[in-house]
């Protein structure tokens, strides 16, 4: 068994980063965004993206690596002042993103000096939430994708 949990995060920051949407730049963090980013205006509201939740599981042992089954969960972000906005920023945001983690299936990539094979990649989930509040409204797209994996 080898840890993967980091190399997967790595690997989606270095696919996603720049996330440009209609030529905004979404920001991109680790479980938390920073309090002290600006966070910048994507469709008249706020548009940020987290990477979630994350589970692997060995499935094989073979003579060339560690065969595992991988899964992480993206949360798309966005805000906007009461009675504005929907959920078509954070679709569109998903796009883009579908877009770019599809460009992973069937490639070798080494992060950390670590050679990584994904031998395939498939979206497990899409779910939208619309969560009110006193003064924002925040619309998230959860995504979640499972990839099969071999770490040499």
């Amino acid at each position: 068994m080898k840890e993967i949990s980091h190399l997967l995060r790595l690997a989606y920051l270095n696919i996603l980063a720049p996330l440009v949407v209609e030529g905004v730049t979404i920001p991109i963090a680790d479980s938390f965004i920073n309090p002290n980013q600006t966070i910048p205006n994507f469709r008249s509201g706020q548009a940020y993206v987290l990477l979630a939740d994350q589970n692997e599981v060995e499935t094989s042992n073979n003579f060339c690596g560690f065969r595992q089954t991988a899964t992480i969960s993206l949360d798309v972000i966005t805000k906007f002042p009461n009675g504005s906005g929907s959920k078509l920023a954070s679709e569109l945001i998903s796009n883009v993103i579908q877009t770019q983690v599809n460009l992973l299936n069937g490639q070798s990539i080494n992060i950390a000096e670590t050679d990584i094979q994904v031998l395939s990649t498939t979206k497990v989930s899409s779910q939208s939430f619309e969560e009110p509040g006193q003064s924002l409204v925040v619309f998230r797209k959860r995504i979640t994708f499972s990839h099969i994996l071999i770490q040499s």
